[in-house]
């Protein structure tokens, strides 16, 4: 039993929107995978639910709002005597998968980080990407990336281009396998994605 979210656990009380809940089965889909918990509360308290209806919506999350659609397995569970839906969710070989946003008909790709799912953008999609079609060996324009990257800094794209004098779609590349081979961390900040050595 989970005390507490993390990268690979959610916590929900009960599936009010599809869409939303599609959000969290991509981002556990195109990372380590992950367990999402229904009829437990944020805090960790568990407070049961209908497990039958609950596997409803997430299969129409999963069906009609993730693509390619989300393999998971669903199975009811009691924690502290109470009916629970436990959905496990793998890291997928068919990343990246996407959610469609609630206020407009858009496909996104979603990751974790922490315990909250946030947009990729186009550094962290390529990564995805690396991961099933081998990622190139690092060069040395990635390298002088990694050079400007300190331990004390916080470098966005566009902040390492004008640095570097690299195009945006170069640095972005080069991010993506620095990634790939976990010598940097990508970061969510208040407007988008920094990156810090690992």
């Amino acid at each position: 039993m989970y005390r507490h979210e993390s990268e690979t656990v959610e916590f929900k009380l009960r599936i009010d929107r599809q869409r939303k809940i599609a959000r969290t089965l991509a981002a556990f889909a195109n990372g380590q995978g992950g367990t999402l918990v229904v009829g437990v509360r944020d805090n960790g308290a568990v407070a049961g639910c209908r497990a039958e209806e609950e596997a409803y919506m997430v299969e129409g999350a999963a069906h009609r709002f993730t693509q390619p659609e989300v393999a998971f397995d669903v199975r009811a569970e009691r924690w502290d005597g109470k009916e629970v839906l436990v959905v496990r969710i793998p890291p997928s070989e068919r990343v990246p998968h996407t959610a469609c946003e609630e206020e407009e008909d858009r496909w996104t790709v979603y990751v974790r980080r922490g315990a909250a799912n946030f947009r990729a953008n186009r550094v962290l999609i390529e990564e995805l990407k690396l991961r099933h079609h081998g990622a190139p060996r690092a060069t040395v324009d990635h390298l002088a990336l990694l050079g400007f990257i300190t331990a004390s800094d916080d470098w966005t794209a566009s902040k390492l281009a004008r640095t570097s004098g690299q195009p945006i779609r170069t640095v972005e590349d080069g991010l993506a396998v620095l990634l790939h081979w976990n010598l940097i961390q990508a970061l969510p900040a208040e407007k988008g994605w920094i990156y810090r050595l690992a």
